[in-house]
């Protein structure tokens, strides 16, 4: 979990040291800051736990889950199911259970109406798990689902998280399935100027009994959320009436709200998801969970990070530069994996889209790489780059004859991308990747070429003498 911790070998980072930074994000940048943070934190942790390890601590020792502030183990990796129609839940979530990457969390809410599906899709899932691996025992499977926004208020909370777990109910109910279930409010509020949210328009269609329970919400957009929290703390309380409830938290909170649940609950939320761009964006609300505990999880980490590395290109690289290293085998590692493996490698908790992300048997990244992947999603975050690329520079010689040098990703022609013509005698340079291919054509016979696939690692400085020799 991230932490700023108080106490290094050597070193003591004072309350007022770290009071200090964070008034300076009022007058900083907050990218600034966290580069102030980490270089406090380098002169202050010893080389061998490293700096990433000084912000996070408290590892599981399975690694694939994180032990929350009330005891319970959360999976460090979960499956959005979300934005799923109902009528396709059932067999994705079966699948999920398949091959080496089987899934123990899945992430919905109430007002995506397929809890009852995701059930189904559990229940199905465990079975062939056990039939397969003969495990004794009920199979623990956590699922997160949410409170709509349009169920804040006491009573409306009561009749949103009753419904969800009658939902949940043949889950719950199978004797080998243990089923943990995260509640959570999905937002604060309705918010006036989000355009997807119409706080009014979806009041009206209401069943009657809910708006018969509590006042609209948005009537009372400051408060209806505390009576909110107060449901969710009685329910918690109250486990024993509502099966498989394991924690509560709030999705989407920040700033005032996240003070005022933390200050003012009687249950401090065990879990809060976040958007990750959460974690440079707002230090606020990471600064209270790290202060009061609770764990964080992030979502949106393959819009936010990995689809966005195309626009930094050096935070990029050295994204690639650390897959290629950490590969294990000649199957490369991708971009997503090391962003996923880094953010688990810190027990902050991700739930994505894509059910072949697999994590099992990736290396612990150690502290230069904990490093280069940190900077770079912090670049990349912030909507800027890294100033340094990493690279294999790669000098082609053209010995015999004039050739025409491509960039080759294969496997057809069009997906080659013409680089530079070289005279005979010349040569060209291009700072490059491992594993990248380049395919040099005779300039007087397309039917002549030499293909060449770079090896060696990040900081190499190669050669290639091309002689073409024709048929």
């Amino acid at each position: 979990m991230l932490r700023y911790p108080h106490n290094f070998v050597g070193c003591e980072i004072t309350r007022s040291l770290l009071e200090t930074i964070q008034k300076l994000t009022e007058k900083m940048r907050q990218t600034t800051v966290a580069f102030l943070v980490l270089n406090v934190l380098y002169l202050c942790t010893p080389t061998s736990s490293g700096i990433w390890n000084a912000l996070f601590s408290g590892k599981d020792a399975e690694k694939s889950t994180v032990k929350l502030a009330n005891g319970e183990k959360l999976p460090l990796i979960g499956l959005e199911v979300g934005h799923i129609k109902a009528s396709d839940v059932e067999a994705f979530v079966q699948g999920a259970f398949e091959g080496p990457n089987s899934v123990r969390l899945f992430d919905t809410s109430h007002v995506s109406h397929n809890e009852h599906e995701l059930a189904k899709g559990i229940v199905a899932g465990v079975r062939q798990v056990k039939e397969s691996s003969n495990e004794d025992g009920p199979v623990e499977v956590h699922v997160v689902t949410k409170v709509w926004y349009t169920h804040l208020g006491y009573e409306r909370t009561m009749i949103s998280v009753r419904e969800s777990l009658r939902d949940l109910g043949e889950a719950i109910q199978d004797p080998n399935v243990d089923l943990k279930i995260h509640l959570m409010l999905h937002w604060p509020r309705c918010y006036d100027g989000v355009d997807w949210m119409d706080c009014e328009g979806e009041e009206h269609y209401l069943p009657d009994a809910v708006k018969q329970a509590d006042p609209a919400p948005f009537h009372n957009k400051q408060n209806a959320w505390k009576e909110s929290w107060k449901a969710m703390e009685d329910i918690y309380n109250s486990k024993d009436s509502y099966p498989g409830v394991a924690s509560i938290g709030v999705a989407n909170f920040k700033n005032g709200d996240m003070k005022a649940i933390m200050n003012d609950s009687r249950i401090r939320p065990h879990l809060v998801q976040l958007n990750v761009w959460s974690l440079l964006h707002d230090p606020t609300t990471v600064n209270l969970c790290n202060r009061h505990n609770a764990h964080m999880q992030v979502f949106d980490v393959m819009n936010g990070i990995v689809s966005r590395a195309k626009d930094a290109p050096h935070a990029s690289g050295h994204l690639r530069m650390v897959a290629h290293e950490l590969s294990p085998t000649e199957v490369p590692l991708t971009t997503a994996q090391v962003v996923f493996k880094w953010l688990t490698q810190f027990e902050i908790s991700a739930v994505q889209r894509e059910q072949d992300l697999i994590l099992r048997g990736i290396h612990d990244l150690d502290e230069e790489h904990l490093k280069a992947v940190g900077h770079a999603v912090e670049a990349i975050l912030s909507g800027s780059d890294m100033e340094e690329d990493v690279h294999v520079q790669v000098t082609f010689h053209a010995q015999d004859q004039d050739m025409v040098l491509f960039y080759y990703p294969g496997p057809t022609e069009e997906d080659e991308i013409m680089i530079s013509y070289i005279k005979k005698g010349s040569h060209y340079i291009d700072l490059t990747h491992p594993k990248h291919s380049y395919r040099l054509y005779s300039a007087v016979d397309p039917y002549v070429y030499f293909d060449h696939v770079v090896d060696g690692y990040y900081g190499d400085i190669q050669h290639v003498h091309v002689t073409l020799q024709e048929d």
